[in-house]
């Protein structure tokens, strides 16, 4: 296996990519309602394409400097959410798609430090004269697309908003004892509004930054923790698809069966 300079697809990548186009192949990760609804938007698949990252994102130090730890281990991840959808899109690419379909992520904790980043989807060609300018991705399914075209929107890519926050406060440990009673705990609902606030603006500074006209919350995450006693840590996700409108007549010019299902079963 050739050295990789970390550049461009992993060598195992681009071998793969390689015995597609060779054996003309064609896989799909879509299911039945999914591939249906991709077929009648005017696409077809093309093959399951992937992209994966193993990052670093331990967790140290003290209740002190909980809130700059929290903030690099955001950091890492949105660097791990980008480096795998980037890679996902240069394999589409190499396989002549116009589009991935689908995308689903999973993260995998390797040893407690390092976790593997893992997008999966399946890439799609448009069956037509006009075809994309440049590649799109959603986490959308393809009859969900077929309805978005139908109303006269595309999808343009997939955006990921993520956002670390940690509050010290030493009252903490007092407002969470057996005797506070039922009383608000002031350093975790801090946390979690904001940090949902926070990756709410980056979700949207993702959109505006793909030039789309809106977008498509598809899921929410939050994650959090108490550190020594004292602090709250707390890391929130936005993920969803960036749209854009190609039509606005009451109409659109398409003929995606209204009967398709919005739901993912």
């Amino acid at each position: 296996m050739p050295e990789w300079d970390g550049r461009g697809l992993p060598p195992v990548a681009r071998a793969r990519v390689e015995r597609y186009a060779a054996s003309g192949l064609k896989t799909s990760l879509m299911s039945v309602p999914s591939a249906v609804g991709a077929e009648i938007a005017g696409f077809t698949a093309v093959g399951e394409v992937m992209g994966c990252v193993v990052q670093q994102v331990g967790w140290a130090g003290t209740a002190v400097f909980a809130d700059d730890q929290v903030k690099l281990i955001s950091g890492m991840m949105r660097q791990g959410y980008s480096t795998a959808l980037d890679r996902l899109a240069q394999e589409a690419t190499a396989l002549g798609a116009d589009g991935v379909l689908g995308i689903g992520f999973t993260v995998t904790s390797l040893d407690g430090v390092m976790e593997e980043f893992v997008a999966l989807g399946t890439a799609v060609r448009a069956e037509t004269k006009q075809r994309p300018r440049r590649l799109f991705t959603t986490d959308l399914p393809g009859q969900d697309v077929g309805k978005l075209m139908q109303a006269g929107w595309v999808p343009v890519r997939l955006a990921v908003g993520i956002a670390g926050r940690a509050q010290y406060d030493y009252n903490m440990q007092y407002q969470t004892t057996t005797w506070a009673g039922n009383t608000e705990v002031d350093a975790p609902t801090r946390v979690v509004t904001e940090v949902r606030a926070a990756a709410r603006a980056e979700f949207a500074r993702a959109i505006r930054d793909s030039g789309a006209d809106g977008g498509i919350v598809s899921g929410m995450t939050l994650r959090t923790w108490p550190v020594q006693e004292v602090a709250m840590a707390g890391i929130a996700s936005v993920t969803g698809t960036a749209i854009a409108r190609f039509h606005t007549g009451r109409a659109a010019p398409t003929s995606a069966l209204k009967i398709l299902p919005l739901n993912r079963s």
